[in-house]
């Protein structure tokens, strides 16, 4: 054997294996819980501006951070609005969330919205589009 080498027995080595895998379990399972945020259903209602009718078919996308990501990844849901104007999304972070509506002849929406209650209504009025001139 070398000076300065320090050489195992293959059963040496087995128990250093496991004294390995045993002190990294437990610093996984002692590293601090992530906390995810509390889900709730966020239902968006989209009407004309003008005439406050519900808009039918109109293209709705939600976009919130991953609460399972550690870095940041963001999810989009993407949904279209019932004969009521309607849809109801299921599973939403209490969080802030990105939503953007389009409609075939309204302008285009988009915002952040914070979700601060539980099955919180988001009502969005779209307007028509506006002449060149």
């Amino acid at each position: 054997m070398q000076e300065g080498k320090q050489c195992y027995s293959r059963k040496e080595w087995g128990g250093i294996g496991a004294i390995f895998i045993l002190c990294s379990l437990a610093a996984w399972a002692n590293a601090a819980p992530r906390k995810h945020p509390p889900l709730t259903t966020v239902t968006v209602v989209v009407t004309d501006a003008a005439s406050e009718k519900p808009i039918f078919q109109a293209r709705l996308t939600l976009e919130f951070r991953d609460p399972d990501s550690r870095r940041g990844k963001t999810l989009s849901y993407s949904a279209k609005t019932d004969i009521n104007g309607k849809y109801k999304f299921n599973f939403i972070p209490m969080e802030p969330i990105l939503v953007v509506v389009t409609a075939p002849d309204h302008q285009s929406f988009g915002r952040q919205f914070q979700i601060t209650q539980q099955d919180q209504v988001i009502h969005i009025k779209l307007r028509k589009p506006q002449p060149l001139r």
